[in-house]
């Protein structure tokens, strides 16, 4: 599939925020961090992130090569990810996943500590664009270890949808009916209704911003047959015919297609489309740390990457497993879900925290429910 036509949309991505230069000044202040190593360890790693993280050899190979094991718990969005990583803390939790600007605001917020990822001989295979991210640093430190990123494509049935959709407004036709799912990010959702209504900014709407998008999500609600907590499950959806609509990563289509589905067609709305970068990072206070860094160094390796970009259809944030898909003849599948085109970054609305998360909150739980 061929994506040449990429809207303009807004380009933030690499421009340092307040919260960022805020972070950059404490930097020095902030204590280097020694290595891991696996004779000292203590486990087990407790991780809360999304289900693409929970890759059992990896976890395998892990217990064997240190001791320790990796309990995994499922996450759904962001503001639900903080709440419970402020109310368990280190005790309950060592890692947790975090999208994109959300990544300063757990730091900000003090339920995250900094780790020297440079110092792990993984970090030499980031991509540039990743490597020059500072709004994830804080001095020389950094706040996330960078995993996956993608354009929030929209994927249609092209079986039960015959006319190409040219506007986001297509969510909103009568014949959709029950035959849209979005994974329950509710902030995500309000500002996909953003991008509907116009707004300058989806995830910085004003009050009169806010009002048109919360009447826009009345009207799609009749089109809506659930907002999942995982995506696999609008992967299922999609496949067995429940849904016709769903929003998906770069290889949507093919993942839809391998579970036995229809064939799926992508669009990127003109209006703007949502995009995400997203990294683990280490809980304040984490009572297994040196084991949690240890995870973070060994889930990055080729041996594992290759194999998760093959199952999620997703570009990640390294550059050896691409070039090894390109070695293999696989370099069309790789540029399918845009592995070699790090640049579209730029071209992307940035999932993050609205100022005003709270409204975004009410909005979804007054029209969906809690």
């Amino acid at each position: 599939m061929a994506w040449m036509n990429w809207p303009n949309t807004r380009r933030e991505f690499l421009k340092t925020s307040a919260l960022a230069g805020a972070a950059a000044a404490l930097g020095a202040k902030l204590p280097s961090v020694d290595p891991a190593r696996a004779a000292t360890l203590e486990g087990p790693v407790n991780v809360l992130s999304w289900g693409s993280r929970n890759f059992q050899m990896q976890i395998d190979d892990f217990l064997q090569a240190t001791g320790c094991h990796v309990n995994f718990t499922g996450a759904s969005g962001n503001s639900e990810n903080l709440a419970k990583i402020k109310l368990g803390g280190g005790d309950q939790y060592d890692i947790v996943g975090v999208d994109a600007l959300w990544v300063p605001k757990f730091y900000q917020e003090g339920v995250i500590e900094v780790f020297d990822f440079e110092k792990m001989p993984e970090y030499q295979d980031l991509f540039d664009e990743f490597k020059k991210m500072t709004v994830w640093k804080v001095g020389n430190q950094w706040m996330a270890q960078p995993w996956a990123w993608s354009p929030l494509v929209l994927w249609y049935n092209a079986e039960k949808i015959k006319t190409p959709p040219t506007s986001i407004n297509f969510l909103f036709d009568p014949e959709l009916k029950q035959r849209i799912a979005l994974t329950r990010q509710q902030e995500d959702v309000v500002a996909w209704m953003g991008i509907a209504v116009g707004a300058n900014n989806p995830y910085a709407m004003t009050d009169e911003e806010l009002a048109k998008a919360k009447e826009a999500l009345k009207r799609l609600m009749p089109n809506v047959l659930k907002f999942p907590p995982q995506e696999e499950e609008l992967v299922r959806l999609a496949a067995d015919g429940s849904i016709w609509v769903t929003a998906l990563s770069a290889g949507g289509a093919i993942r839809i297609k391998e579970a036995g589905g229809p064939t799926m067609k992508g669009f990127i709305p003109p209006e703007g489309v949502i995009g995400y970068f997203d990294g683990d990072c280490i809980v304040k206070g984490a009572k297994h740390r040196d084991a949690a860094l240890a995870w973070l160094a060994h889930r990055v390796h080729s041996k594992y990457v290759l194999p998760n970009v093959e199952k999620y259809k997703r570009p990640l944030a390294y550059k050896g497993p691409l070039e090894i898909l390109k070695k293999d003849g696989r370099g069309d599948f790789a540029h399918t879900i845009f592995y070699d085109q790090p640049e579209i970054l730029s071209k992307m609305v940035i999932i993050g925290p609205p100022p005003n998360v709270g409204a975004y909150l009410d909005i979804f739980n007054e029209v969906v429910g809690g």
